[in-house]
This record gives C-alpha cells, structure tokens and sequence, in this order.
C-alpha cells in the first residue's frame, strides 16, 4: 500500500486531510513522535509555504510528504482587508494569538459584515520527496458560510470551525462528528485532493 505524511503538527488539520483522503488506498500517517523537523518561515504566497513546508519535512524525515497551507477570503472585504495567508495575524499583532482571540476577532469581523458572509478557503498542496523532487496544486474551495455568533463547540487548532457553517445542512462544522467532518471535507476539497495524490508519481 501507498504510504505518505502530513507535514503538520495540527491534530485537526491532520485529521481534516486523512478524512478528504479517506476514500483512497493509501495510508496516511501524521508525523513520527519525536521527530525534529526544522523551522520553516512562512513569508511567501499560499503556494511557496506549502512547497517550503513538504520539501524541507521531506529531506529531514527521509520520506515523502503532503502538506497543505491555505488562505482565507471573505466576501464583502476589501482586497487589502482579506485575511489570505495571514489567517492567525490579526490586528497587526506579530505575537501568535490563541484561539479564542481569534473566535473573538473573526467574530467581530464577521458581525461588521452584517452578522453573516459568505468565504472560501484556498488550499496549495505539494507532495515532496527526499530527493527534492516535488508536484503542487492549488484548490479553491466551494462557498463557506461564517457566521458572527460563535458556536460553544471548539476545535484545537482550528478555531475558526467555531464560526463555519455547512452551506447543506445548516450546522456548525465544529459540532460535527468525525464521520460527518470526513465526509464534509470530502465533499469541499476531497474530489480534487484525492485527484492529485492519485496522479502523482511520487508517492
């Protein structure tokens, strides 16, 4: 069987992929306890991130790997208001807010839109080998629905689930199961992801 790893140390953006590519045969693994992986400084487009990101955790686990990065669009923002790659640095803040702060920032955010908007996620994967070999795509994601009142359900590392809603059934995404997210983020990006991995040669 086919084998790869998400470059993520985010336990719900691990479990967000594993669920888009659960349909494959291929096993999915998240990274080795006690692996170090080196720092890598997200100062580029949502494209080079992920590229960094799959490249340099490829070299230094000696395997191959996913990663994934993504920006934020909100209708009805200014094109220099969008979040895009900045999701976690609000306020011209340089510190890492917590996920509460950010609820509470995006929250306000969303009520000054009118209490409800519309938004997409864009998400760049790269699959990267040791070698330094490396394929890429970008997915844009179907419509989103934010809402201003924040659900009381929260997602570690994934704060802004609290504020997501499911355009089908109306709930927040963070109140759903793990069955129902797995199928959720296969419906959003899973057709496309799963394309890919399945075309690659590198894995």
């Amino acid at each position: 069987m086919r084998e790869i790893i998400i470059g993520t140390s985010n336990p719900a953006k691990f479990e967000q992929i594993k669920g888009a590519l659960a349909p494959l045969e291929i096993k999915v693994r998240g990274i080795p306890e006690g692996a170090v992986l080196p720092e890598v400084v997200e100062d580029g487009t949502v494209e080079e991130n992920s590229r960094k990101k799959a490249v340099t955790y490829a070299k230094a686990l000696g395997a191959t790997v996913l990663s994934v990065d993504n920006a934020l669009y909100l209708e009805g923002l200014e094109p220099e208001k969008q979040p895009g790659i900045n999701v976690r640095r609000i306020g011209g803040r340089k510190d890492r807010p917590t996920d509460e702060e950010l609820i509470d920032y995006y929250s306000r955010l969303v009520l000054k839109l009118g209490g409800r908007a519309g938004g997409r996620w864009e998400f760049a994967v790269c699959i990267a080998t040791p070698a330094g070999d490396y394929e890429e795509v970008v997915i844009a994601e179907t419509s989103r629905v934010f809402v201003g009142t924040p659900s009381e359900t929260r997602i570690q590392g994934y704060p802004l689930e609290s504020l997501q809603i499911s355009p089908e059934s109306g709930r927040y995404t963070a109140e759903m199961t793990a069955e129902e997210k797995a199928l959720f983020w296969q419906r959003a990006i899973g057709t496309s992801l799963m394309d890919f991995v399945r075309r690659s040669k590198l894995i």
